[in-house]
């Protein structure tokens, strides 16, 4: 830092130029804590990006395989030209990271540090997307044929009707979650396929000890258009006022 000359002229000289160093210096010692502040936020921002996006690859790789280990076919995306170049552009932002003559947060802010960033986003994104499709891939795959079949409701045992309206709705919902997610979601519909042929069976079960005017009425109603009265026989009415079977069932009129 350049001194102010000295001066004999004017009150107290001596003091005059002390004061006034003092003060650029002070302006000084400012402005370079502002400079250097604003390199450590820049810096910050760099490591944490990074950071970010090296966990996101490395989670990546332990989803594909654990959906891998779940026997679900997990292809990779193919890799970008810009994914290509993330090696080299990384190379060439450590060797000038070690350049005296830049500063770091300079370094830091070069196209070559940041296109690889930019690059590592990408892969990252054609990553999730790649397992949530072999995840969804695995649900579809996994959805009984007569999932949309209606399924005839069973006074007394509403508990099986529940559990079929779970069922039905984990199967047939387009999935929402992160690829991070996905083997949980994957285990879980294969547990639903496996529970909708037990509960289906179940049902025909108990389908099958009704009568026959009951179980044609109970299956009549399970559709669409209801049953029609002509199906409400003296044994159905009966049937229905008894032991509460008639709770849920309504009468409409078209």
């Amino acid at each position: 830092m350049t001194e102010l000359p000295r001066t004999d002229t004017g009150p107290e000289p001596d003091s005059l130029v002390t004061r006034a160093n003092q003060t650029l210096l002070a302006l000084a010692d400012r402005a370079d804590r502002k400079k250097t502040e604003a390199e450590l936020t820049a810096i910050a921002a760099a490591c944490n990006r990074a950071e970010t996006l090296t966990a996101s690859l490395k989670d990546c790789v332990r989803i594909g395989e654990q959906l891998s280990s779940l026997d679900v076919e997990y292809a990779r995306p193919a890799i970008s030209p810009a994914a290509r170049k993330a090696i080299p552009n990384l190379r060439r932002a450590a060797t000038e990271a070690a350049n005296p003559n830049r500063e770091l947060a300079e370094r830091l802010r070069g196209g070559a540090f940041q296109d690889a960033l930019a690059a590592a986003g990408v892969t990252v994104s054609l990553l999730e997307r790649a397992l949530i499709r072999a995840a969804t891939e695995e649900q579809r795959r996994l959805k009984p044929a007569d999932l949309d079949r209606p399924i005839p409701a069973m006074p007394g045992h509403e508990s099986l009707q529940i559990r079929i309206n779970r069922i039905q709705l984990s199967l047939s919902r387009p999935y929402t979650g992160t690829a991070r997610e996905a083997p949980a979601a994957v285990e879980r519909w294969r547990q639903d396929s496996t529970d909708w042929a037990e509960v289906r069976a179940e049902i025909d079960r108990r389908m099958a000890e009704l009568p026959p005017e009951i179980k044609a009425f109970v299956e009549a109603a399970a559709g669409g258009s209801g049953a029609p009265w002509s199906l409400v026989t003296p044994a159905v009415r009966t049937w229905l006022d008894s032991e509460g079977n008639g709770e849920g069932y309504g009468v409409r009129k078209w």
